[in-house]
């Protein structure tokens, strides 16, 4: 069956198949040569041929030649004479043993020595300082029943101070009395200008007090000398003036002065000590608060005549001629 132009096809007969003369090629793969391979075949290393010692060849060609298997006595000989012979060990070189001390003695000096051998004297040890360590204990963790108590001690302490500082103010101030000065306020001051300072904090220490209208004892050390004996005994040698004692109690200088009334203190002081307020010796008609008079026996001059002939220092003034005022002492 099948259309008109198509072929007839044989069942009987098999075509093998061949493909295609360009789909293969035929080649002799030992011809290639690698490009890493030339050098090597360049350069032919020569074949090296091993040479056999002559006792082996020797055997060899007797085995050859007799063509008899050799006795086991005969190969094992053969073997040890081919085996190299060991180099004898080198015995150790003997050590010579240290001379040993004999005994011997020649004396009887020497036998009592040996006998009774003095005793070496032993080193002196030097003496170690030992050194204590305090005992460190450990430390308590902070926590809240220590943190209180501490809290409860200082305010304790703070309430305490409060206390004694509001019954007494003056207990935090050492206690130093000048003469006659347990009952006052005392200030010892100047009134020479040589020196600029000192003479405007004088004037600045008086005028706090003032505005506190308290009673002061002013001490002029330029116009009594012993005045400036007493505040150098008081406060020391090398001393700035002013000066303030409070009953008996060394306050301290201007600074301290001026600490005490911009805080407040000065007025607790001044009302806890119960000082005197007023015009004090402001109103005295006899000095005007200078508190000196001129001598009334010599005049300031501090040199009385006895009876008209010697001249002798005043006993009544100081060294400037001067009384302490009777009106206002």
């Amino acid at each position: 069956m099948g259309c008109a132009s198509s072929k007839r096809v044989d069942g009987g007969a098999m075509v093998p198949y061949r493909p295609a003369p360009t789909s293969f090629a035929v080649f002799d793969i030992n011809a290639i040569e690698e490009p890493w391979l030339k050098q090597l075949n360049n350069n032919p290393t020569p074949l090296t041929h091993e040479t056999l010692p002559d006792p082996i060849l020797q055997k060899l060609n007797m085995l050859d030649e007799t063509q008899a298997p050799q006795s086991w006595d005969e190969v094992s000989k053969t073997l040890e004479n081919l085996k190299p012979k060991l180099q004898q060990t080198q015995a150790p070189p003997q050590s010579t043993s240290p001379p040993q001390k004999t005994s011997s003695f020649h004396t009887l000096e020497e036998l009592d020595a040996k006998l009774n051998p003095k005793p070496k004297p032993k080193p002196k040890a030097e003496p170690v300082e030992e050194v204590t360590r305090p005992a460190v204990g450990n430390k308590l963790k902070e926590n809240m029943f220590i943190i209180r108590d501490r809290m409860e001690r200082e305010k304790e302490e703070k309430e305490s101070k409060w206390e004694r500082l509001r019954r007494d103010p003056l207990a935090d101030f050492p206690e130093k009395c000048p003469p006659g000065g347990a009952e006052a306020v005392v200030v010892y001051t100047t009134s020479l200008g040589g020196v600029r300072k000192t003479f405007e904090d004088c004037n600045r220490a008086r005028d706090v007090l003032e505005s506190h209208r308290a009673v002061v004892d002013e001490r002029d050390v330029s116009l009594d000398g012993g005045f400036l004996r007493e505040v150098k005994e008081l406060a020391g040698e090398a001393v700035a003036l002013p000066r303030v004692f409070v009953k008996g109690r060394y306050v301290g200088g201007l600074e301290e002065l001026l600490e005490l009334n911009e805080t407040g203190r000065l007025r607790r002081i001044l009302n806890a000590a119960r000082v005197e307020r007023g015009v004090g010796r402001q109103a005295c008609g006899g000095c005007g608060g200078a508190r000196f008079v001129p001598c009334f026996e010599c005049g300031g001059s501090c040199r009385v005549v006895l009876n008209n002939v010697v001249k002798e220092r005043c006993p009544k003034c100081n060294e400037n001629g001067l009384l302490h005022c009777p009106a206002c002492t």
